[in-house]
């Protein structure tokens, strides 16, 4: 069964029930013994049309006007101990006056991080952050970083041993880009659910590894599974993008233009029999020695449909 979001963003590979009677394989992981596994999250109380990026990698994207709340893990984008950055961008994206924005908008924000333990208990407040007491800007628009200590008992490679693909030329970039975009598009449409699942192999470990996941991977890789499954044949033209360098220039991905999803991956499914939208946001990136691009992070999201939008 699935659990369909409303306002509350949810990440399928934490909430979704799907797979939850199989047996659970354990994966076998190194750890410093002396450092706590803590697990980090960020709880969002935000308003307007926002983006959320940890260590500029966007973690949450909002193109509705009203109020938001929700949680968002941060883990798989913590590769290691220390310094972390947290950007939020917040603006007004409809016509002039359109809008019924309040006198200090950001009194209705609220942004901590927190931290439990590797079940989820223990919670502590890591650290609230602070926005102006101002009026509103008008024309609205704001954007702030902020930093945070983590303490993690591992060191995984992510992207740092990938290119900094801002130095590369730009055209030969998009089409590299666009052509990787169209054949995990191809296989999630085609129901290659094996061969996508070998592309993101690397994420999906490092998702394990960070998230202290290792006791539940039959279950995360079920649930995977099914999701990409359900897409089958389902999937929208590749279409209205442009690209986006994030990750201080290590990763890449493509993102819609257009209003009706604006800022969401390129891909994109519309299962109208179950009335349900999926996005698939993947960030590339292109290992040192290597000309190829790979797959290194993946979020599946899926909500109620809003045929409006076609």
């Amino acid at each position: 069964m699935k659990t369909i979001k409303l306002i509350v963003v949810i990440i399928i590979l934490f909430t979704n029930c799907k797979g939850q009677d199989k047996k659970n394989i354990e994966m076998e992981t190194k750890y410093n013994t002396k450092t706590p596994k803590n697990l980090y999250y960020l709880n969002i109380e935000l308003f307007m049309t926002y983006e959320i990026y940890i260590n500029d990698i966007k973690i949450a994207n909002n193109i509705q006007s009203g109020p938001v709340s929700g949680l968002r893990y941060l883990n798989e984008y913590i590769l290691n101990s220390g310094k972390q950055t947290i950007k939020l961008v917040d603006r007004d994206i409809n016509p002039p006056g359109k809008s019924n924005l309040p006198d200090n908008i950001f009194e209705k924000f609220g942004l901590e991080v927190y931290s439990t333990d590797e079940n989820e208990e223990n919670i502590q407040i890591v650290k609230k952050l602070d926005f102006p007491n101002i009026p509103t800007p008008r024309p609205y628009y704001y954007e702030n970083t902020w930093e945070f200590d983590a303490v993690v008992p591992y060191n995984v490679d992510g992207w740092k041993k990938g290119k900094d693909l801002s130095k590369l030329d730009e055209e030969e970039l998009e089409e590299k880009v666009v052509a990787k975009f169209k054949h995990l598009r191809n296989l999630i449409n085609n129901g290659n659910v094996d061969e996508f699942m070998t592309e993101n192999a690397k994420g999906y470990e490092e998702f394990v590894i960070t998230n202290y996941y290792q006791k539940k991977w039959s279950e995360f890789d079920e649930n995977i599974r099914e999701l990409i499954d359900d897409q089958k044949g389902f999937m929208l033209p590749l279409e209205n993008y442009k690209i986006k360098i994030h990750g201080n220039g290590k990763l890449v991905t493509l993102e819609r233009v257009d209003r009706s999803y604006l800022g969401e991956s390129a891909l994109i499914a519309l299962d109208e029999g179950e009335n349900t939208l999926y996005t698939n946001y993947i960030s590339l990136y292109m290992p040192e020695g290597s000309h190829e691009l790979k797959p290194i992070r993946l979020v599946v999201d899926y909500t109620i449909a809003d045929f409006s939008k076609k």
